[in-house]
C-alpha cells in the first residue's frame, strides 16, 4: 500500500478515531441479575477496547430507522443491541436464544413460545411474553416501517394475533402455516421493549434517542456519520462480551479503512479484505486474516418491467454472454466463485445442486437473432424491432471499487453481442432514489443495477418469493427488479406453506430453474469471505457461517473453538 493512500487515511480519520478512543466509556445502565452463560472454552483474552471500521452509518441503530449504509454488516450490527428468539437463519435447526424453545400446533400455524428465564433490557426491566406478543403486533401494525423485517409479520408467514399464556410463555398465531418459524421470523426478527415503543406513532421517525434492547452490547454514544460507541452488557443471559467497548467508526471508503488497519488506527474491518490485498496482509505484523462466508453474492438486476428488457429472451442473451470465471479470476483474484443462474448461493441448504452457469456468446447472439434483435447500428448495436438501440445504463455504486471493475467487465463482454452497457457511478442514495419510481405504484425508470445479497436473501426459505414473486401487495419484488412469472408466483404461494421440508425444498428447487431461464437477475460470482483483524486486540472472532466473523457470537464466552 502506498504512502501516498496511508497518509491520506491517516489525515481522513485521525480525529474521529482518536476522539473515539480516548473517552472513558460509562458507567452500564440498569442493574439486572446476570444469569448463567455457556461453559466457556473462549481461550482469547478479553479485550477492553475494540476499534472497527464500518463501512456506513445506521442512525441510532433500531429495526426502525436503519439506512443500509453498513450492509451488509446492517443485521449483524443490530443484533449487537437487539436479540431474535432463535440465531440463526442461517441454520435450519437454529440456536435457541431469548426463547428457550418453540413448538408447533399440528397445523404449523400456532406456535407457543417459552421464554428463557433472566433476560433483561437494556435498562433493566425484565425481558417478558408481553414484550414478545407486542413485538409482532408492532411490527405488523407498521409494516412500512421496518422493511428489513415487517415482512416476515405481514407478507409471509402472516402474522394474526398472539395470546399471553403467562410472564415467559406467549402462543402466536397465523393466517396459514408457518412451517420454518424458527429460521423465520424467529431466528431474524429482533424483538423490541414494549415500554419504550408503545407509545411510539411514528418509528421511522426515532432516530435521536439511544436504542435499548436486550443484546449483549448497550450503545452509549452516536456521533452521526462518524462513530457509534457500545459498552458491554455486563448482565447479558449468555454471559458478558469479551470486549468491554466497542468503538465503530464510519468510513464508507474501503482503501482509507484498509490503510487504518495497516497502521493500526483501528482494529477490524467489517469488509471483505480486497483480493490484492490479501497476500499483503497475512505477511503484516500483528495483522490475522481468516476466511468465512456470508453467503454473500454480487449479481446485476435489469428491470424487468421496462422494454426491451422486459423480454426474458434478451434477458437470458445477456446472461450467456456474461463471463464470470473471468471477473472471478481478475476482479476477485481467485477469491470467490462464479455465479449460478438458479441465482441461490450454492452453500445454501435450498440450492439445486446441478446449478452452474453456461458462457457462450455463440448462443447468446443466436437466441438474439431468433428474438427479432437482428438490426444493428453503425457501431455494431443491435436493435428493436421498432429501431431502439440495445443500449442501456447500468448503474453502480461508487463506494465499491470491486463492483464498479465487475461492471465494466460486464460491459466489455455484452460488446461481443451487440449490447451496450454505459456504467454509471453513483453514490448510494442517489442510486437507490434512482431506483423509485417517479409516482407510487409506478414503474421505475432505471435499465438495471449492480446489487449485493447476504445470507438473507440466499437463506430464507421464502426469499425468491420476496424477490420475484410478481409485484403485488406481498413481498417486495416490485423494488428489485419487477419480474413476475406466474409458475414461479404458484410455486412460491405453494412453498411458504409446505410443512415438509423436503417437498418445499424441491419446489424451491424449481424456482431457481424459472430464475436461470428468465434471467432476471444475473449473479457474477459469490466472494470468498475473507477477514482481517489485529490479533492484538481482539482474538476471539468466530466464524458465524452466513455472518463472517462481524456477529454477536464472536463476543461471547462459549463460542470460541
Amino acid at each position: 500500500m502506498s504512502k501516498g493512500l496511508k497518509s491520506l487515511a491517516i489525515l481522513a480519520l485521525a480525529s474521529a478515531l482518536l476522539s473515539a478512543c480516548s473517552a472513558p466509556p460509562p458507567a452500564p445502565a440498569g442493574s439486572a441479575q446476570a444469569t448463567s452463560a455457556p461453559a466457556s472454552n473462549n481461550s482469547a483474552t478479553p479485550s477492553k477496547k475494540l476499534r472497527v471500521a464500518l463501512p456506513g452509518f445506521e442512525n441510532n441503530i433500531t429495526p426502525f430507522t436503519l439506512t443500509f449504509g453498513a450492509f451488509p454488516n446492517t443485521h449483524d450490527l443490530i443484533t449487537l443491541v437487539y436479540d431474535t428468539l432463535f440465531w440463526s437463519q442461517n441454520d435450519v435447526n437454529p440456536e435457541p436464544w431469548l426463547a428457550e424453545s418453540a413448538e408447533p400446533s399440528a397445523d404449523f400455524k400456532t406456535w407457543t413460545v417459552k421464554l428463557r428465564s433472566g433476560a433483561t433490557w437494556h435498562d433493566g426491566k425484565p425481558v417478558t411474553a408481553e414484550d414478545i406478543k407486542f413485538s409482532f403486533e408492532y411490527y405488523f401494525k407498521f409494516p412500512g416501517a421496518s422493511g428489513r423485517y415487517a415482512h416476515h409479520v405481514n407478507d409471509v408467514p402472516a402474522f394474526d394475533k398472539a395470546e399471553i399464556v403467562d410472564a415467559t410463555n406467549v402462543k402466536l398465531f397465523f393466517k396459514s402455516p408457518a412451517p420454518t418459524f424458527k429460521i423465520m421470523p424467529g431466528a431474524d426478527l429482533p424483538m423490541i421493549p414494549k415500554h419504550v415503543w408503545e407509545n411510539v406513532a411514528e418509528p421511522s421517525k426515532q432516530t435521536k434517542d439511544l436504542p435499548i434492547g436486550s443484546g449483549p452490547f448497550k450503545v452509549v454514544e452516536i456521533v452521526p456519520d462518524q462513530k457509534y460507541r457500545l459498552v458491554a452488557n455486563e448482565n447479558y443471559f449468555k454471559g458478558k462480551p469479551m470486549v468491554e467497548e466497542l468503538i465503530l467508526s464510519i468510513v464508507k471508503d474501503p482503501a482509507a479503512a484498509f490503510a487504518a488497519l495497516q497502521t493500526g488506527q483501528v482494529d477490524y474491518v467489517a469488509r471483505n479484505v480486497p483480493p490484492e490485498l490479501v497476500e499483503q496482509f497475512k505477511t503484516v505484523n500483528g495483522i490475522k486474516v481468516v476466511t468465512g462466508t456470508r453467503f454473500e453474492s454480487n449479481h446485476i438486476n435489469f428491470n424487468a418491467r421496462k422494454e426491451p428488457l422486459s423480454d426474458p429472451k434478451l434477458r437470458k442473451a445477456i446472461m450467456l454472454a456474461t463471463d464470470n470465471a473471468a471477473m472471478v479470476k481478475t476482479v476477485l483474484a481467485g477469491k470467490g466463485r462464479p455465479g449460478r443462474d438458479t441465482f441461490l448461493h450454492p452453500d445454501g441448504w435450498m440450492a439445486v445442486a446441478d446449478g452452474t452457469h453456461l458462457f457462450d456468446p455463440a448462443a447468446a447472439n443466436k437466441l438474439l437473432d431468433e428474438a427479432g434483435y437482428t438490426e444493428k447500428d453503425t457501431d455494431g448495436i443491435r436493435k428493436t424491432k421498432a429501431g431502439k438501440r440495445l443500449e442501456f445504463i447500468l448503474m453502480v455504486s461508487s463506494f465499491e471499487p470491486l463492483d464498479i471493475r465487475s461492471s465494466q467487465m460486464f460491459a466489455e463482454q455484452q460488446k461481443v453481442i451487440g449490447i451496450k452497457i454505459n456504467v454509471e457511478s453513483l453514490d448510494p442514495a442517489t442510486l437507490r432514489k434512482r431506483r423509485q419510481p417517479a409516482q407510487a405504484g409506478g414503474i421505475p425508470d432505471y435499465d438495471a443495477y449492480f446489487a449485493s445479497l447476504e445470507s438473507h436473501g440466499h437463506i430464507d426459505p421464502d426469499g425468491i418469493y420476496y424477490f420475484y414473486h410478481s409485484p403485488g401487495k406481498k413481498g417486495f419484488g416490485a423494488g428489485v427488479t419487477g419480474y413476475g412469472n406466474p409458475k414461479l408466483d404458484a410455486l412460491a404461494e405453494q412453498a411458504s406453506i409446505e410443512t415438509n421440508l423436503e417437498k418445499r425444498k424441491e419446489m424451491i428447487h424449481e424456482m431457481q430453474h424459472i430464475l436461470a431461464e428468465e434471467s432476471p437477475t444475473v449473479a457474477l460470482y459469490y466472494p470468498d469471505g475473507v477477514y482481517a483483524y489485529r490479533s492484538a486486540a481482539y482474538d476471539g472472532w468466530v466464524n458465524d457461517p452466513g455472518h463472517g466473523i462481524f456477529t454477536k457470537r464472536s463476543f461471547l464466552p462459549g463460542y470460541k473453538k
